[in-house]
């Protein structure tokens, strides 16, 4: 515990900046303490209370405030301060920002009781009440566990590929042969993984409603990650659309990715 909390000290928790210019590779160091030091105190529970994970998106609204210099800093850390308590808590397990540049800023994962809990947590965030930041709560998101680790050094970080799988026009439940491919994701994503290329993916339950049904994080970059979807077979029914985006966590969190570029 005490060197899970040194180095949650040592990491400031600001991973999560508001606009990608500030996403830097000393600011990148803070997923540490949130990826790894919460799933190491409060990742596991018994089978017969399976622990939820809720996938949360951060996006920039069209309409976010424009603040002073002085006035976005002080939000700032008001932010990295909750981020720290929501990890210190044992809420919070994965996070990490996008590193293109697009409305998408950043993900967070929860481990919750509901969905609803999961929105009152990110909701909590002073840059979302402050109308900067948006939180998008999906799942529950059925990934395995096992896949995520508290971070293997204080210092680093890795790049991946996260895709997030959007239903098509073509996504109808009652469809000839619907259930036949949906239930192929998780087959592919199983030897995709044994393969070394996915560090972790999961679908959103069918009863639960959205856009979003499944996110998959490859190892890899994303040329060499589109090319291995084409392998999906719900891709290749046209049933979901990959929206493919690099993306950066704590060295060690997850299975080993890339280089930071």
């Amino acid at each position: 515990m005490s060197s899970q909390l040194s180095l949650r000290n040592r990491s400031c928790v600001s991973c999560l900046r508001i606009r990608r210019t500030l996403v830097k590779p000393a600011v990148l160091l803070s997923l540490l303490a949130i990826s790894g030091f919460a799933f190491e105190q409060g990742g596991t529970q018994a089978d017969t209370n399976p622990t939820r994970y809720f996938f949360v998106l951060l996006t920039r609204p069209s309409n976010a405030p424009q603040l002073s210099k002085t006035a976005a800093d002080r939000l700032q850390e008001e932010h990295m301060a909750n981020i720290r308590k929501l990890a210190e808590e044992h809420k919070l397990v994965i996070a990490g920002p996008f590193m293109d540049d697009t409305a998408l800023r950043g993900i967070i994962v929860f481990q919750a009781d509901s969905a609803g809990q999961a929105q009152e947590w990110a909701n909590s965030d002073p840059a979302v009440k402050a109308g900067r930041l948006a939180a998008e709560v999906h799942g529950p998101w059925r990934i395995d566990a096992d896949a995520i680790h508290p971070p293997s050094t204080p210092e680093g970080m890795q790049q991946y590929t996260l895709v997030l799988m959007k239903r098509t026009a073509k996504w109808k439940v009652d469809a000839v042969g619907f259930n036949f491919v949906v239930k192929e994701y998780p087959a592919f994503a199983k030897e995709m993984t044994a393969r070394g290329y996915v560090a972790i993916a999961g679908l959103v339950p069918l009863a639960v409603p959205g856009e979003l049904r499944a996110v998959t994080i490859f190892r890899v970059g994303p040329e060499q990650t589109a090319t291995l979807l084409k392998d999906d077979p719900s891709v290749r029914e046209g049933l979901l659309k990959a929206e493919i985006h690099p993306w950066a966590t704590g060295a060690g969190v997850l299975a080993s990715g890339q280089p930071m570029q």
